[in-house]
């Protein structure tokens, strides 16, 4: 009865009495920051961004690459015509890439550049849909060459590179490969679809696809700095930019001139020659020497991309087994071979033409993987990465304006004034040349420098190992290819 009474009299307790003995009872549990999940070295969310700007942007230009070779055959050019226009195309990018670069890398604004150059040169090619433009060989000239001073093709890269880092750049060949696919996927559809309705559904793909690429870029890509920008601006606090400058430009020319650079970047012309000899003119060869439909000239394009994807899927492992000089190598062997082989097709035999191709898959992906790891290993060795989209910038317009503007304007010449198949056999002759001496080349530098790679490999400076040297451990065991072996970058 005491204890029912002595219930019945305790007051009740109010809301703010249990809370309170609540929160006494109860542990405080210190909130749980949840890590992304990381795919292929970034958050997956940035990684399917990256994808799919890759993908995207090489599915957009597949209905025009190669088939503007098409497109001139159909207004009446002959093959010097297009290898002129082909040529001079692509080597306006030979200022305007690095200066594009320059301007990215002086203002930080790698994502207005872009904008701001894909916007204007897709706009400016549109413009050869118009009959206007197309009944003349002088304007189809000018427009093709205006579009390219608007061209900043190497920043893509170089924003996947920053991202991924120097621990993680091995995973860049897993996002070029969707570039990869949606290319061969594009061009086989649309290689059907100029067989059976034209060449205008090429410019309506190019220009829907473009557009997106832009709007995507503009809404779903911050502008952030990057780790090699937040380096350059913690030494711009205590050094001027204006005073610096010309050390920068100093050690960006002292690096070109090492012999290893010289040699990879003479390679670089080489290959890039020739490859616009296949990627500008082999459709030429095909429907007018060999009378072969758009879809086969498109499914060229989809065998290379099989061969292609597991190479930069496996990047690392390939690397690891082949290194630089391996890689470089087999990426010389196969495209020397299938060339050659181009000699030998007839009318009766031209779909072994897709056999030749598989070769391709393995010369680009190859030649790509190694010339951006590359790429990558020299900005490291410059102060604070600061050229970190010049370098890159820099050796895509050697491949893709001076070699391969010197391969179309030459090559387009001799298919006119020869033929194909003498042209091909010079073009298989010349990279077997190059072969022989980067064999050469390879042998004597691993007999006389220690095994070094014959192509340029990482080397830290002094003051790198000095700042770096409580992180040498962590590097050494997370990215062996970076420090320890001289094959790799």
């Amino acid at each position: 009865m005491i204890e029912e009474t002595a219930i019945r009299n305790t007051p009740p307790r109010s809301n703010n009495d249990v809370a309170t003995e609540t929160n006494l009872e109860e542990p405080l549990i210190p909130p749980v920051s949840i890590e992304p999940r990381i795919v292929d070295g970034l958050p997956s969310k940035i990684s399917v961004l990256v994808k799919s700007l890759y993908f995207l942007d090489a599915l957009g230009s597949s209905s025009w690459g190669r088939y503007s070779a098409i497109y001139y055959n159909l207004h009446g050019l002959n093959s010097q015509h297009i290898g002129l226009i082909e040529g001079l195309r692509t080597a306006i990018p030979t200022l305007s890439i690095v200066l594009w670069g320059i301007v990215a890398d002086r203002f930080q604004s790698r994502k207005k550049v872009w904008l701001i150059t894909n916007s204007v040169s897709t706009s400016i090619q549109l413009t050869l849909a118009l009959p206007f433009i197309y009944s003349s060989f002088t304007r189809i000239l000018c427009v093709s060459i205006l579009a390219q001073l608007f061209v900043s093709s190497g920043v893509l890269d170089a924003y996947t590179l920053d991202l991924l880092g120097p621990v993680n750049k091995i995973f860049y060949g897993r996002y070029r490969l969707y570039a990869s696919l949606s290319w061969g996927i594009g061009s086989i559809i649309m290689g059907w679809v100029t067989d059976h309705y034209g060449f205008e559904p090429n410019f309506i793909m190019f220009g829907l696809l473009g557009f997106l690429m832009v709007i995507l870029v503009a809404t779903q890509v911050p502008e952030i700095a990057s780790s090699c920008d937040q380096s350059r601006n913690e030494e711009s606090n205590d050094n001027d930019d204006d005073e610096e400058e010309p050390e920068r430009i100093k050690e960006l020319v002292l690096l070109a001139i090492r012999p290893r650079v010289l040699i990879f970047l003479l390679e670089v012309i080489i290959m890039g020659a020739g490859m616009a000899t296949v990627e500008r003119l082999l459709f030429l060869f095909l429907v007018n020497d060999l009378g072969a439909s758009t879809l086969l000239c498109g499914l060229t394009v989809g065998v290379n991309v099989l061969f292609e994807l597991p190479i930069f899927w496996y990047a690392s492992q390939f690397m690891a087994v082949l290194g630089h000089d391996g890689m470089f190598l087999l990426s010389m062997t196969c495209f020397t071979f299938r060339v050659w082989g181009y000699t030998l097709l007839t009318p009766s035999t031209k779909w072994f033409v897709l056999l030749l191709e598989i070769m391709h898959g393995i010369t680009f992906a190859c030649f790509w993987v190694v010339s951006t790891d590359i790429s990558k290993t020299l900005v490291d060795q410059t102060k604070g990465a600061y050229w970190s989209t010049t370098i890159p910038s820099s050796v895509q317009m050697l491949y893709s304006s001076v070699g391969v503007s010197l391969g179309s304007i030459i090559g387009g010449w001799a298919m006119n004034h020869y033929s194909s198949k003498i042209m091909y056999q010079c073009t298989a002759s010349i990279v077997f040349g190059a072969l022989l001496l980067h064999i050469a080349g390879s042998v004597t530098s691993r007999m006389c420098c220690n095994g070094e790679s014959f192509l340029p490999n990482y080397i830290a400076s002094d003051e790198e190992d000095d700042d770096a040297e409580e992180d040498s451990v962590v590097s050494q065991v997370q990215a062996p290819d970076i420090d320890t072996d001289s094959n790799k970058g």
